[in-house]
């Protein structure tokens, strides 16, 4: 793991994505005093392997895990019920994505929610369906000055671009553009997703931002 800002940690990459052996996927956890929070799930790879307890380890010096905020389903593995087991972590989810989390992991999620708005953890939850029917982002707007948005796989940075891809295809992906068109009214310091062929996490500037999000959507087709 590593330290990216004083409140922000990235677990070690993995390459989960047999299909993709290059991409790199990632995990966050924000620390707090009210308990911290992971951002995805990590230990996906394979369970028991050294990084992965190594990387548990290490959560469970800097404090433990009291949330896991899932982007989609797609993060759901025997990983997370391992992590539910070991730090007593809350897993928080969409409700729409409730359903495959349980199937996926094992564990079903204690808080589901619909729509947008502030979880008790301070961290603002936004619904973006498209890549799943239950897609969502997360806002932190961190007391040490930046604001970050956890965009799960939604939206990622691929070779100087950024790209998004979605699996609720309805011809037009209309629920995708619009979820996009949501993001590029915020203004994130840092972009933090699942995965990438590259870094998953990237520092922008506004203007930045929402070519990003245009160059997502075109991606789209």
């Amino acid at each position: 793991m590593r330290e990216l800002f004083p409140d922000l940690w990235q677990t070690t990459s993995e390459h989960p994505m047999t299909a993709f052996p290059h991409s790199t996927s990632n995990a966050y956890l924000l620390l707090r005093e009210a308990g911290n929070v992971l951002f995805y799930c990590t230990g996906r790879e394979a369970i028991g392997e050294k990084h992965g307890e190594a990387d548990l380890d290490r959560i469970a010096d800097l404090g433990g895990i009291a949330e896991v905020l899932l982007g989609h389903w797609h993060e759901a593995t025997p990983s997370l019920k391992r992590i539910k087991e070991r730090f007593g972590a809350r897993i928080v989810i969409h409700a729409r994505d409730a359903a495959p989390v349980e199937k996926e992991s094992g564990v079903a999620p204690d808080v589901t929610f619909w729509d947008r708005h502030v979880l008790p953890a301070g961290v603002e939850a936004i619904p973006t369906p498209g890549h799943t029917v239950g897609s969502a982002c997360y806002l932190y707007r961190s007391p040490h000055g930046r604001t970050y948005l956890f965009t799960g796989d939604t939206i990622w940075p691929a070779r100087g671009s950024w790209t998004s891809a979605t699996f609720e295809d309805d011809g037009k992906h209309s629920a995708h553009r619009a979820s996009l068109d949501l993001l590029a009214t915020l203004k994130p310091h840092v972009v933090l997703s699942t995965i990438s062929p590259d870094n998953t996490q990237a520092e922008v500037l506004p203007d930045e931002w929402e070519a990003a999000t245009a160059a997502a959507k075109a991606r789209l087709g």
